[in-house]
């Protein structure tokens, strides 16, 4: 039977999942299950999906990819110069195919069906596998703005590069008028110009790791005085979007998520 990195088998995971509360999130939308598949044929990547049953229907739920990694660390005055040994959630998605979109839950990129809200409880299975595996950390690559924003705005996990968590910070102040799929969509579609010490350019999207520390050294390292003066000098840049060129991403979205 596959386990994930080693330790744990689909029941144990199941088990996590719902010390979790995620059977009872699934459970008040109607879904019965759930049943679990681990597939680790690829090597280093170990895949994970979610099923549950509705009306007679097996549905998936939740996708995952995990695996081992690290990541080398800006010195600071924590002294942290060794590479941080992280457990990497490559990516992840959670969906009720049963739901739908409304204009107050508008589809956001990637999204084929509205998220079932387990999001968080799922990361905390990752952090408690963490922990059990002796991890530095958790660690997440954001695929766009707003799943960052929603990462950082839980309290969990931080950038490892002090510029780049900077940077994003000041992102977010100065676009904070707008939604997170907004934020998204003036990102991806070229809409956000950035004013630094460098001169002005167009904000592009090319995310390093978010990470949740779990060790002593590793939240040492983002709790220095180092760490913290990074990100608020990279935090001066300034940020604002071109209305025009947003508008017509949106158009653009809307269009391509009807097809």
């Amino acid at each position: 039977m596959s386990k994930v990195l080693g330790n744990y088998d689909a029941p144990a995971l199941l088990a996590l999942l719902q010390e979790y509360g995620v059977g009872r999130v699934l459970r008040s939308r109607g879904f019965l299950g759930p049943d679990l598949t681990i597939d680790d044929r690829t090597g280093a990547l170990i895949n994970l999906r979610l099923y549950g049953w509705k009306r007679g229907v097996r549905y998936l739920l939740l996708e995952a990819a995990l695996r081992e990694g690290s990541a080398d660390l800006t010195p600071t005055d924590a002294q942290t110069t060794e590479p941080a040994d992280l457990l990497v959630v490559q990516w992840v998605k959670e969906q009720d195919p049963t739901a739908h979109f409304t204009a107050d839950h508008p589809r956001l990129p990637l999204q084929d069906h509205p998220g079932l809200g387990v999001l968080r409880r799922v990361f905390r299975v990752a952090l408690r596998i963490g922990r059990d595996l002796g991890k530095d950390g958790v660690a997440s690559y954001p695929k766009y703005p707003h799943d960052a924003a929603i990462f950082y705005r839980s309290r969990l996990f931080l950038f490892a590069d002090p510029s780049e968590q900077g940077r994003f910070v000041a992102m977010l102040r100065d676009l904070g008028d707008l939604s997170l799929r907004d934020i998204s969509l003036a990102v991806i579609g070229g809409c956000v110009r950035r004013e630094d010490g460098r001169g002005v350019t167009t904000l592009s999207w090319h995310p390093g790791l978010q990470i949740f520390p779990l060790s002593r050294r590793l939240a040492d390292y983002f709790n220095s005085v180092e760490y913290a003066r990074r990100v608020e000098e990279a935090a001066q840049a300034r940020h604002w979007v071109d209305p025009a060129a947003l508008a017509g991403t949106r158009r653009a979205f809307e269009v391509s998520a009807s097809i």
